[in-house]
């Protein structure tokens, strides 16, 4: 630990060093009578006095500092080159931060919920011979996200017999608890009329993410019941937009697609709910749609009990001590009977879905599905062309460092070690790193605003949102270390490498020693070639994905695209009902 006396000591440079010169001159005369006697008893004074510097506490950090100072210097000496590097190094730096903030928002991010650790997903996987809606399997209806894997596939939808089967289950579960997304609803609050998006839950929803309200009370156990009162909690961005602050919402009634609630509480404004995709607007109890008009994905009140319908996404707590496998084995045999009991043919038991567990600290993986690939692919791009820049940059270091082998020689006759001159070569490159680093800070700030444009497409509730958190600075940092020493590291060994007596007689600094030419060819050479290949590669994946995207622009649709509008009608939600729905789209029909 640095304390103010060490910290004083250590600055009080100039009478340190003026005493060990005082020191050095009385050895000096106590061992001999004249000066060239004590130079052959004691040897090299600026030696000695190096060797002395080495018991001196802070010695790495002194000499750090040396090399900073010394840095700064010679990148004075050539602003041209020290700009030109910070801004290639800058450019490649800020590309691969902006990438890893998306990969860490994706990928690696945590629910923000107390203990996310114990949380687990319940999923299924299958491999239907047939399709999924023949005979040959009991999936009769399915309504959710369904993902590839071949031969079959994997989902997390369940019926609801299958939640209650878990629910009884409580010897490695804690907690479980169900969700399921709403279509677009329509809210009015004071008679203003907006579109909504919304998220069915159960009962044990907020209590299993143990998420504490930022105002009023979150969903209960009662509330999830048929025959309760409809009541509603608000996310936080929606009661500020709405109600203009979390206070003023609780209490508040509301109607959804034309049915009364009651807003009782407001989320946390951090909450986005489980899956890092959708950010509900709204949470209603998973009982509500028994009242038939607000539903998700148009199911009917009288397909929420169907066995084979699987519709509804489920997640649990663990137990404290129980483990996932424990948790696999304990579940999986229960799914299989149940799941047994709902088929009707010997072909449908033949074909049952099996339960998988998955962590469940990131919540549902449905954007990492999306953006994954894509993101992995642009990170190899940006990989690359970082590897460009230290090429870049490595090249005129190795030219420099011909033009440095008198100055390197004069260091090391004098008695300079060779790891000492390396380390204060990789200083200057990995403070010209650092400075790039500090530039790709700037340029990473530009690049997550571009791609989060680039990414939503237009969307008006996009949710993937990155940013320079810590996590993503200290991964800019270490880049920013591991590219200094990167490109520097070559010019550093070629500069040490020299010839003291022949590097000593040559008349002008800039004519290398001629032994070492050829070494340092050969590498400029591979650096060149492996700019070229690199370069010639991405500009072939460049020149087809541009080919792609002419090929996408010249698909016939099979009518004229100009001056076409899209847009989609539910009369329900603005509270029609049947029979008069067929007259109603008629008459607007008529009107267009």
């Amino acid at each position: 630990m640095i304390t103010l006396r060490k910290l004083l000591w250590l600055l009080n440079r100039r009478k340190r060093e003026a005493e060990l010169r005082a020191e050095l001159e009385f050895h000096m005369e106590e061992e001999a009578g004249d000066s060239s006697s004590a130079r052959r008893e004691l040897g090299n004074p600026t030696l000695l006095a190096e060797d002395t510097r080495a018991v001196w506490e802070w010695r790495l950090l002194e000499q750090f500092l040396q090399d900073l100072r010394y840095a700064f210097r010679t990148m004075a000496a050539n602003k041209s080159f020290s700009a030109l590097a910070i801004l290639s190094l800058g450019l490649g730096i800020g590309a691969n931060t902006a990438i890893y903030s998306f990969m860490d928002s994706i990928l690696m991010r945590a629910l923000p919920v107390q203990n996310p650790e114990s949380l687990v997903v319940m999923n299924w996987q299958s491999n239907p011979p047939h399709g999924l809606f023949s005979s040959s399997t009991v999936l009769h209806a399915l309504s959710g996200s369904i993902y590839s894997n071949k031969p079959g596939i994997i989902a997390g939808i369940f019926p609801y017999g299958a939640f209650e089967l878990f629910q009884k289950n409580d010897s490695v579960l804690s907690t479980v608890f169900a969700f399921r997304p709403t279509r677009e609803i329509n809210i009015t609050i004071n008679g203003a009329a907006d579109l909504s998006t919304g998220e069915f839950v159960s009962g044990d929803y907020f209590r299993a993410l143990n998420v504490p309200p930022a105002a009023g009370r979150l969903i209960l156990s009662d509330d999830d019941r048929a025959g309760a009162q409809p009541v509603a909690v608000l996310s936080y961005a929606y009661s500020q937009k709405r109600f203009g602050g979390t206070s003023a919402a609780p209490g508040q009634s509301i109607l959804i697609n034309n049915l009364p609630f009651t807003v009782v509480g407001v989320a946390p404004p951090e909450f986005f709910g489980v899956d890092p995709s959708t950010s509900p607007d709204i949470y209603i109890p998973l009982h509500t749609n028994m009242l038939g008009t607000v539903h998700p994905f148009g199911m009917k009140p009288s397909e929420y009990h169907d066995q084979n319908s699987y519709w509804l996404e489920i997640m649990a707590r663990l137990r404290p001590g129980v483990t996932l496998a424990q948790a696999q084995a304990a579940l999986a045999p229960p799914f299989h009977q149940w799941a047994a009991s709902t088929a009707s043919t010997d072909q449908e038991r033949a074909n049952l879905p099996v339960l998988t567990i998955r962590n469940g600290a990131e919540g549902l993986d449905s954007l990492r599905r999306q953006f994954s690939k894509p993101l992995y692919v642009l990170m190899t791009m940006v990989g690359l062309i970082l590897a460009i820049a230290c090429a870049n940059v490595a090249n005129p270091l190795l030219a420099r460092s011909a033009s440095r082998s008198r100055e390197m020689a004069l260091r090391l006759s004098v008695g300079a070690g060779r790891a000492r001159v390396i380390r204060q070569l990789l200083t200057e490159s990995v403070l010209l790193a650092a400075l790039g680093g500090i530039a790709g800070i700037l340029f990473a700030i530009w690049g997550i605003r571009f791609l989060t444009i680039l990414l939503a497409n237009g969307e008006a509730n996009f949710t993937l949102h990155a940013d320079l958190n810590w996590h993503v600075l200290t991964v800019a940092a270490a880049l920013s270390l591991l590219t200094g020493i990167l490109f520097g590291i070559a010019p550093a060994l070629r500069s040490t490498r020299v010839d003291l007596i022949s590097a000593l007689k040559e008349v002008r600094a800039s004519q290398p020693a001629a032994h070492h030419k050829h070494w340092r060819i050969s590498l400029n050479h591979l650096l060149v070639v492996s700019q070229i290949a690199v370069s010639l590669l991405m500009l072939v994946g460049a020149g087809l994905f541009v080919r792609t995207l002419q090929n996408l622009q010249s698909i016939d649709i099979g009518f004229n695209r100009e001056h076409v509008l899209l847009f989609q009608l539910d009369a329900r939600q603005a509270g029609h009902q049947d029979p008069e729905l067929c007259t109603f789209y008629g008459e607007l029909r008529n009107k267009f």
